[in-house]
């Protein structure tokens, strides 16, 4: 995934429905976008939430099916 001109690479084969990832960014509206395209093209059903973690601002992004 590319986001802030930065390249993520999430492994989508391993995850897993009730897991999550943390993606750091400040453009988190272009992050939710880039992550529903991916979880619409394999058919997974995702949860995104803008938050703080460790005090770094970015999307957590869960599994749901």
């Amino acid at each position: 995934m590319l986001i802030h001109k930065l390249y993520f690479r999430v492994n989508w084969a391993k995850f897993r429905v009730g897991t999550s990832f943390f993606i750091p960014c400040l453009d988190t509206e272009a992050a939710v976008k880039e992550v529903a395209r991916v979880a619409k093209r394999l058919n997974y059903t995702v949860k995104t939430q803008v938050l703080i973690s460790e005090g770094i601002h970015g999307l957590r992004v869960w599994r749901l099916k």
